[in-house]
């Protein structure tokens, strides 16, 4: 029978939530570069930091 891995601790799950707050702000700043320029980059930097704070929420919350 496999092992079961254990939950991560608390503070982990705190941290990765401080993590996603802080990619989706950044993310929010990208978008906003993005629809007040003619540069493409913002976008998908903004793209790629929604994508980061999905993974740390879904990290945090599965477990």
């Amino acid at each position: 029978m496999p092992r079961r891995v254990p939950k991560p601790w608390p503070t982990t799950r705190f941290a990765l939530f401080v993590l996603a707050v802080a990619f989706a702000a950044t993310a929010a700043a990208q978008a906003f570069l993005a629809a007040t320029t003619t540069e493409w980059w913002p976008g998908v930097v903004a793209a790629a930091l929604t994508a980061a704070a999905v993974w740390c929420v879904a990290a945090a919350l599965t477990g």
